[in-house]
């Protein structure tokens, strides 16, 4: 795979200087990027309920599994980023993007990553742990250069919802009992030596697993977003794009009364180039109607969603098998959040 990508870059430098030393011949057109478009959507109900700490814990057999945390300034968009896997392989991982200057992603290689019901996710570069006496979720980091002591209070859940069935007979599962929060505590990011207070930023906690692999070729990559909006609630989008472009997932609302959602139509658009990947500007995702989520389960009948999810500052990380774009986005006036467009080598040289 990686040599296919050499090529294609070869092949656009060799047809650069070819144009620099024929006299008078016209330049040739820069080679073609493939827009990795989703070509439909299955609206097939996924099993879903209201995501609940006891959701959380570890997940005995799934090929892949992490815990994911962040927390965003509304004034300046400043966003920490920490990542606990426990497989395929036991690892941390920090992403920080400052107010201004270059956007980080710091490997916090770490031998053990234990996960516990609770749930209580620790390593030595952090933990992840919700405190059932204070009902609230704690996230300490001490690994990647970084430092900080976080609590996620008043939060609001998302969906608990899976699996999701795809290429290959892989399955993924997901919980986000944090779907919004208001963060209360400090951070000392990479390069910083004093620590920066959080209080008043928003926060965010989802968990993966399953039977799948992030870098199976089989599968085209997936998209997600989650924007704080102004009002405390928040816009959840998670799915898979499968190998012929099939798209599969969810959107939803938050809100601290309920939480709603359904099975989402997708488009894509007001593509951006970087290098020879793309991106959408745009992702829009609708339903008609919506279904309430509930401990028990999804019921009822509730409005529909119709959501642009628009990207405000990219930060894309092509490592070949994967393009790890994750943007900062919005949804509508005084939102913040991220929205991803991961794609494998396979979605992008095959689109």
């Amino acid at each position: 795979m990686g040599s296919a990508r050499r090529r294609l870059t070869a092949a656009a430098a060799a047809a650069v200087l070819l144009a620099a030393l024929v006299p008078g011949q016209a330049r040739p057109a820069p080679p073609r990027v493939p827009i990795t478009d989703v070509k439909r959507s299955d609206l097939t109900l996924v099993p879903g309920k209201l995501a609940e700490p006891s959701d959380d814990g570890p997940h005995p057999g799934s090929l892949t599994e992490w815990w994911y945390a962040h927390v965003i300034d509304p004034a300046t968009r400043r966003t920490f980023i920490a990542m606990l896997f426990t497989a395929p392989v036991p690892t941390g991982l920090i992403f920080w993007y400052p107010e201004k200057g270059r956007k980080l992603a710091v490997p916090a290689l770490t031998a053990t990553v234990t996960a516990k019901a609770g749930p209580v996710v620790e390593s030595s570069a952090g933990s992840l742990v919700h405190d059932a006496d204070a009902g609230m979720y704690r996230l300490r980091w001490h690994g990647g250069f970084a430092e900080a002591d976080i609590w996620f209070t008043e939060a609001v859940p998302g969906v608990t919802g899976g699996p999701i069935e795809y290429d290959g007979g892989q399955t993924m599962y997901w919980s986000a009992p944090v779907a919004t929060s208001k963060a209360k505590g400090w951070l000392k990011p990479p390069g910083t030596r004093e620590r920066i207070s959080v209080d008043g930023w928003r926060g965010y906690h989802d968990h993966n697993w399953g039977r799948f692999n992030v870098v199976d070729q089989r599968y085209a990559g997936w998209e997600w977003g989650v924007s704080h909006e102004p009002d405390g609630s928040a816009t959840l989008l998670g799915g898979v794009v499968k190998g012929d472009g099939t798209w599969q997932g969810v959107v939803g609302r938050a809100t601290p009364e309920k939480t709603y959602g359904c099975m989402a139509t997708l488009k894509l658009s007001d593509w951006k180039t970087h290098g020879l990947f793309t991106y959408p500007g745009t992702t829009n995702a609708s339903c008609p109607s919506s279904l309430l989520a509930t401990p028990e389960g999804l019921t009822g009948e509730l409005p529909g969603v119709d959501v642009d999810f628009h990207v405000v500052d990219p930060f894309i990380l092509d490592v070949g098998l994967l393009a790890l774009p994750e943007s900062l986005g919005r949804t509508g006036p005084g939102s913040l959040g991220l929205i991803e467009h991961i794609r494998t080598l396979a979605g992008r040289v095959n689109p």
